[in-house]
C-alpha cells in the first residue's frame, strides 16, 4: 500500500511565489476515491460501495479546492474518510474479538445500525498498517506546513474546511468552530463570522457536535505556538436544489444532487472574503500580544 501512495498522498496545493498568506486550509473529508485493493466484493452488500462517495462532505471541492489561488495553502486527501477519517482521533475505534470495530470513528467498518459494511472484518494489524500509510502522513504533512508558515510569519492561521450533512446541522447555515475560543483568537472566528452574515448567512459558533474536530483540538495552539485553528462548517443544503429529505436520500444511494450554482457562487466569495481579511486580523493578534 505504501509504494502505490507514495506520490499521490497527501494532496498538497501551492500558491503562487509571492501570494503565500499564513493560512493553510485543511480539507479532511474531500476524498471520495476507495483504496486500491477495496472492490465491489468486499462490500457486504452491492450497494454499500456508495458510502465511500456518500461519506466524503458534499460539494467541498466546490468550495476550498482552489484557495491556494487566493494566497492558502490548501491540504486534502484523495480517500474517502470510510477508510481513514483524518479529523478523528488515531485510536478512535474498539477492539472486539480481534477485529476493529468503528461506525464512526477513524475508520467505518459498521453502519450506525450496527451492520457490517464488508465482507471481511478488519484487523488490528492492517488498520495500523493503513493508519501509518494514511492517517499519520496526513498529521505530519499539516505539522510540516504550519512549521513552514509560522517559521515565515512568526504566526499561522489553520481553516478547516467542512460541507456538513443537513440531517446533523439541522437549520444552522453556518458554524465556526474553535473548541469555544481556545483555539483560536475571538477576533478571528467573528471576522469571518461577519463576512459570511454581511453576505445573508445565518451563522452560530461551536454548537454541540461541531466545535472543531481532532484537527482543530490538535492544531490550535494560540498561546504557545501562535497557531489559531478554527473549523468552518456549512450546511450541505445550502449547496444543491433539492429538498433536505431528497439530498440526503441521494447521497444514502451514492447518486449526487443537482448543484445551486448561485449559492455555491455566493459561498465561494464568503470564503475568499475571509482569506483575504484574516490576515491582517491574525497579525494584528499575535504581533499585539507579542
Amino acid at each position: 500500500m505504501r509504494e502505490e501512495h507514495r506520490e499521490s498522498f497527501p494532496i498538497v496545493r501551492h500558491p503562487a511565489p509571492g501570494t503565500r498568506t499564513p493560512i493553510l486550509v485543511s480539507v479532511p473529508h474531500y476524498g471520495t476515491r476507495p483504496l486500491p485493493h477495496i472492490t465491489r466484493d468486499d462490500y457486504r452488500e452491492p450497494w454499500f460501495e456508495t458510502f465511500a462517495y456518500g461519506f466524503a462532505d458534499t460539494f467541498v471541492g466546490d468550495l476550498y479546492a482552489d484557495l491556494h489561488e487566493h494566497g492558502a495553502t490548501v491540504l486534502t486527501t484523495p480517500f474517502s474518510r470510510i477508510f481513514v477519517d483524518v479529523n478523528r482521533r488515531r485510536d478512535d475505534f474498539e477492539h472486539h474479538d480481534g477485529e476493529v470495530r468503528s461506525r464512526r470513528g477513524v475508520v467505518r467498518t459498521h453502519t450506525m445500525r450496527d451492520a457490517p459494511i464488508f465482507t471481511r472484518p478488519l484487523a488490528p494489524a492492517d488498520l495500523e498498517e493503513r493508519l501509518q500509510t494514511l492517517y499519520d502522513p496526513y498529521y505530519a504533512t499539516l505539522e510540516h506546513l504550519l512549521t513552514e508558515l509560522r517559521g515565515a510569519y512568526g504566526y499561522a492561521l489553520l481553516l478547516d474546511g467542512h460541507t456538513g450533512s443537513p440531517r446533523r446541522m439541522k437549520d444552522h447555515q453556518v458554524i465556526i468552530g474553535t473548541r469555544r475560543d481556545a483555539t483560536c483568537a475571538p477576533q478571528l472566528a467573528a471576522t469571518a463570522a461577519a463576512i459570511f452574515r454581511r453576505h445573508g448567512f445565518e451563522v452560530h459558533d461551536n454548537v454541540s457536535g461541531y466545535t472543531g474536530g481532532n484537527i482543530v483540538a490538535t492544531y490550535g495552539q494560540p498561546e504557545t505556538r501562535g497557531v489559531h485553528a478554527m473549523q468552518l462548517e456549512i450546511n450541505a443544503s445550502l449547496l444543491t436544489t433539492t429538498s433536505h429529505e431528497e439530498f440526503i436520500a441521494q447521497v444514502s444511494r451514492g447518486e449526487i444532487p443537482a448543484k445551486a450554482e448561485e449559492s455555491i457562487v455566493r459561498i465561494r466569495q464568503c470564503i475568499r472574503e475571509v482569506l483575504a481579511a484574516l490576515p491582517s486580523v491574525l497579525a494584528s493578534v499575535c504581533e499585539g500580544s507579542g
